[in-house]
């Protein structure tokens, strides 16, 4: 092996185990917030707080499709000058535009407790969740601006202050017996603005943040963001909005008993997650420089790898469910084996799906890829709502599951079908 495939291995390496360290912290302060709040405070609290957090993903998955995914595909391809330009400027006009939207948002909660539509403590889970959708929106630019500019590390020491912030949030709710869902929201609020501050002061100081400049790049971004965006929320209907359904069919116990077994998992979704979030920019950046074929085999090694871990877990895991449940989150859950394994299955899919989708998404199928989440989320949808009444709680779950096979079947034939289409055409992309 030459000097320059060493290094460049050597680089990967660097990149990748950043960012799944990046989300051992994160996966790790998420599970210490589930957790004190599952065992210290009620269901409702924690039911609120899954639901606030569930937005939260919505909004965070919208984002990353309209704007963070588009501008990591892009500003590769433009010179040091123009993505100043392009990033500081599609930031500030997305600060100006949340500011006024959130604004707005928050009279809603005010008067649907002053008409007494609401009571006041749905009005305060609502409005904090609101707040917290914003402030994590902004935090969430900052952090893909640092993964654009290929700076893991500067993301890691952002999110340390992040957790920090975090956990010591949730420590003071624990001992909040009043509220304790609101006040729980309002930690995570806390954190994700000092997290903003910390990954602001990393990026790069001669980024443009003119807000009238952004129009063209809005336009330019359209063709990728428009179908991203429909695609991210499609998928978010049928893996996020289960505790939706779960607290409109059942009740906060049934929430509370579905993210509790997925927390039995979370080191598999650390490792996934990380994985996950550093795809899009990498793709794009290896397609440009390598083509399609290096491309796949690289995801294709980096995909097995992350697999191997996580089948290990599942094999410790397993023999110590009943202690990790009973003794350890003093909690009862009904069906606690048939929704571990379900999440189980649901963490291989999403595994596979990410990689795959990240390879078409830097091809720019993205329309495709949206008619593709639509089907899919009829399916999951359909079976979780009609299920519910056969399988309980583990019907959002069999939705997901069946929703996610689909949507991967799918994946796989258009990537297929892409790279055929590549071969006959002779682009000399596959043949780099």
């Amino acid at each position: 092996m030459n000097s320059g495939a060493a290094g460049r291995i050597r680089r990967a390496v660097h990149f990748f185990g950043s960012g799944v360290l990046d989300q051992i912290l994160l996966s790790a302060a998420s599970f210490l917030a589930g957790f004190v709040l599952i065992r210290f405070t009620d269901d409702v609290a924690y039911g609120q707080y899954v639901l606030a957090s569930s937005a939260i993903l919505l909004f965070l998955s919208a984002q990353g499709a309209w704007l963070s995914g588009p501008a990591g595909v892009m500003a590769p391809k433009k010179d040091p000058e123009q993505r100043r330009l392009m990033l500081g400027s599609l930031g500030a006009s997305q600060k100006r535009f949340l500011r006024r939207v959130t604004i707005a948002l928050l009279l809603v909660p005010a008067g649907a407790f002053l008409l007494r539509i609401v009571t006041g403590m749905v009005a305060a889970a609502t409005a904090a969740t609101i707040v917290a959708c914003w402030i994590s929106l902004e935090r969430g630019w900052m952090r893909s601006l640092l993964l654009i500019y290929q700076r893991p590390m500067d993301v890691l020491r952002a999110d340390v202050v992040y957790v920090v912030v975090l956990s010591i949030g949730i420590g003071v709710v624990s001992q909040i017996h009043y509220a304790a869902g609101p006040w729980a929201i309002g930690a995570l609020i806390s954190a994700s603005w000092a997290g903003e501050i910390a990954a602001r002061r990393k990026t790069d100081p001669n980024l443009r943040w003119e807000a009238a400049a952004a129009k063209p790049f809005w336009h330019e971004l359209r063709e990728l963001g428009f179908w991203s965006v429909v695609g991210a929320v499609t998928y978010w209907l049928f893996a996020q909005s289960y505790n939706y359904v779960l607290a409109t069919r059942l009740d906060l116990k049934a929430v509370t008993d579905v993210n509790a077994t997925r927390l039995v998992l979370m080191p598999v979704f650390v490792f996934t997650i990380g994985f996950n979030n550093l795809l899009t920019p990498v793709t794009a950046n290896w397609l440009a420089s390598s083509g399609v074929t290096r491309m796949m085999r690289r995801l294709a090694v980096l995909t097995v790898a992350v697999l191997a871990g996580d089948l290990m877990y599942f094999a410790v895991m397993w023999p110590l469910r009943h202690w990790l449940i009973s003794d350890l989150m003093r909690k009862s859950i009904d069906d606690q084996d048939r929704l571990l394994f379900l999440w189980a299955c649901v963490a291989v899919i999403f595994l596979l799906r990410e990689v795959l989708q990240a390879a078409l998404f830097a091809m720019r199928r993205v329309r495709s890829m949206a008619w593709l989440m639509a089907i899919s989320a009829v399916v999951s949808l359909t079976l979780m709502w009609v299920g519910i009444n056969w399988w309980g709680a583990a019907a959002t779950l069999i939705g997901q599951v069946a929703g996610e096979c689909v949507n991967l079947a799918g994946l796989a034939w258009l990537l297929r079908a892409h790279i055929r289409e590549l071969a006959v055409s002779g682009s000399p992309s596959v043949l780099i």
